[in-house]
């Protein structure tokens, strides 16, 4: 097994986010605040990650459709702390200080690219104890 590369950890989250993007679609038609619109796909978020603690040995769609696997068996509390800080990351594409994604921008090339590359996994997980994703790579016949 080896670790998981920035590019696999990218796509397992943009497979999550377009995943909770698609559940939340309904509430383009549902009269209400953008700001409550916002809190309710951040939930949705947090909700659908939550899941995946309790099912599938805490692989989500993301790691499934990547083919990641967490490195070895951590415990439940280390991966509610890591979707607690995932969604605080994934919240990000939603406010802004100063221009649009400026937060996001800040997320990605401040605390995630740094993280990742000093120590192999995501700010989430690194805060939640050093949860590490490892793939199996495929063999080539030659």
């Amino acid at each position: 097994m080896k670790n998981t590369n920035i590019f696999q950890k990218l796509g397992a989250s943009i497979t999550n986010i377009f995943v909770v993007v698609l559940f939340s679609v309904p509430l383009i038609f549902i009269p209400m605040q953008i700001f409550d619109k916002k809190i309710i796909v951040i939930s949705i978020f947090f909700f659908y990650t939550l899941i995946f603690l309790i099912l599938n040995k805490n692989r989500d769609l993301g790691m499934i459709i990547m083919g990641t696997f967490w490195k070895k068996k951590y415990l439940w509390y280390q991966h509610l702390v890591f979707n607690v800080f995932y969604t605080f990351s994934f919240a990000t594409i939603f406010f802004w200080i100063k221009y649009p994604f400026d937060l996001l921008i800040f997320n990605l090339l401040v605390l995630q690219l740094p993280i990742i590359l000093l120590t192999g996994t995501t700010f989430h997980g690194f805060i939640a104890g050093g949860m590490l994703t490892v793939f199996k790579p495929t063999k080539n016949k030659h």
